[in-house]
C-alpha cells in the first residue's frame, strides 16, 4: 500500500483559503473558538463547519419544515416554508461570501441558524408570542434571540465523547460566539428591540460580522425573489402590478417580460446578488479602517436599495395584507395563545423532552 493519497488536514486547508482582511478569520486553537466549553480541535473540520454541521443535524433545524414562510406549503407543496427558505439564503449567502472573499463557513453556519427561532405561522406568530409574553410582564419574545437560545441553551448537546461529561444540558450546542453573534445580529432590529440586554453585553450593540451582514441582506434577496415567486404562484399579483416595477428596473428582470417562472426569478436573484456584491466591495474600499461591525457594509447600490423596497410593498400589499394570510395569521395567533396558556398553567402538557430537562441558565 501507498502514501500516494492522503486526507487533507484542517489546517492545511485552512491555509489554502485567501480570505479578505475584513472576513472573519479562523481560529487558531480551542481558546480563539470562544465555545462556552473548551473543545479539543478537530483534524478535519475547521470551528465554523463544526458549527454549521452541529446546526444542520439538530432538531431544530428540522422543524423548520412545518414551519410557514408565506403561504401554508401544505395547501401547495411548490410553495416555500421555512425549511427551503433558509436553503435559499444559505445558496445566496454563500454566493456573495464566494465573491467577496469572506469567511464562507461562518456565513454557511449563520445561514443555516438565522431562523431556528421562528414561530409556526410567519412573522404573525412571533408578533403573538411577543405581545403574550409582554402582557405577562416577561420580555418579549423575538425570533433572532430564540435562535441563540435554541442552540444555547434548548438543542441537546453536541453528541461528542470529549465534552459529553462536561457539557451540560443548558449549553446547548456549545458553538463558537462568532455564529451565536451572527445568529443574534441577522436582522437589524437587534440594536433597537432588542427583548434580552443579556445578549447586548455578550455581543455588543455594532452591526456584527461581514458573514452576518452578508446572511442578513441574503434573507432580504431571498424575500423578494422567492417570496415574489410564491405570491405570483398564488395568482396574488396582476401582470400590471410587475409590469409598472419592470419598467422602472428592467436591468434587474434581466431585460426580460417577467412571467414568473423559474427563470425570470433566477435573473432577478443574480443580478440583485450582483448588486449587493459590487456595492459592498464599494463601501468596504471607501469605509472599512478594521472594524467589519462599524457600519453597514453589506448594502444594496442606491438602485437596487429602491428595487428591491418595491418588490418587497408589492408583496406586502398583496400576500402579507391579502384575506388568506390574515386568515391563516389569526388562526396561528389564537393557536400560539392556547398553547401558551396550557404548557404555563399545566407544564405535564410538554413534550417529555423538555418537561424532565434540568435547565440551568448562565
Amino acid at each position: 500500500m501507498t502514501n500516494k493519497f492522503k486526507l487533507v488536514k484542517r489546517q492545511e486547508y485552512i491555509n489554502e483559503i485567501k480570505l479578505a482582511d475584513f472576513a472573519t478569520p479562523y481560529p487558531k486553537n480551542n481558546k480563539e473558538e470562544k465555545r462556552r466549553v473548551f473543545e479539543k480541535p478537530c483534524n478535519y473540520r475547521n470551528a465554523f463547519t463544526r458549527d454549521r454541521d452541529r446546526i444542520l443535524h439538530c432538531v431544530s433545524f428540522r422543524k423548520l419544515l412545518g414551519k410557514t414562510q408565506v403561504y401554508i406549503s401544505e395547501k401547495n407543496p411548490m410553495q416555500r416554508n421555512r425549511l427551503t427558505h433558509t436553503m435559499e439564503v444559505w445558496q445566496i449567502s454563500s454566493s456573495i461570501a464566494r465573491m467577496l472573499r469572506a469567511n464562507i463557513h461562518l456565513t454557511e453556519a449563520i445561514a443555516f441558524g438565522h431562523d431556528l427561532g421562528h414561530t409556526p405561522f410567519g412573522h404573525a406568530g412571533e408578533s403573538a408570542l411577543n405581545i403574550i409574553m409582554e402582557n405577562k410582564n416577561l420580555k418579549g419574545f423575538s425570533h433572532n434571540e430564540q435562535s441563540v437560545r435554541i442552540v444555547s441553551l434548548l438543542e441537546s448537546k453536541p453528541n461528542y465523547d470529549f465534552i459529553k461529561k462536561y457539557v451540560a444540558d443548558s449549553d446547548g450546542l456549545n458553538l463558537t460566539s462568532y455564529t451565536r453573534e451572527g445568529l443574534f445580529k441577522h436582522t437589524e432590529r437587534f440594536k433597537n428591540d432588542c427583548k434580552d440586554e443579556n445578549l447586548i453585553i455578550e455581543f455588543g450593540n455594532n452591526m456584527g460580522s461581514i458573514e452576518a451582514q452578508i446572511v442578513n441582506i441574503s434573507d432580504e434577496i431571498a424575500q423578494c425573489t422567492h417570496d415574489l415567486h410564491d405570491t405570483w404562484m398564488a395568482q396574488a399579483i396582476r401582470q400590471n402590478e410587475i409590469q409598472q416595477i419592470q419598467e422602472e428596473f428592467p436591468e434587474f428582470f434581466g431585460n426580460r417580460t417577467f412571467e414568473g417562472d423559474k427563470e425570470d426569478i433566477s435573473a432577478i436573484m443574480g443580478n440583485l446578488i450582483n448588486d449587493v456584491s459590487k456595492a459592498s466591495i464599494d463601501n468596504l474600499n471607501e469605509y472599512y479602517s478594521g472594524d467589519s461591525g462599524a457600519q453597514k457594509f453589506i448594502t444594496f447600490s442606491e438602485k437596487g436599495d429602491v428595487f428591491s423596497k418595491s418588490i418587497k410593498k408589492l408583496i406586502k400589499n398583496n400576500a402579507i395584507l391579502s384575506d388568506e394570510v390574515n386568515i391563516m395569521n389569526s388562526r396561528g395567533r389564537h393557536i400560539i395563545k392556547s398553547l401558551f396558556d396550557i404548557f404555563v398553567n399545566d407544564p405535564y402538557c410538554l413534550p417529555k423532552d423538555i418537561k424532565h430537562r434540568d435547565f440551568h441558565i448562565n
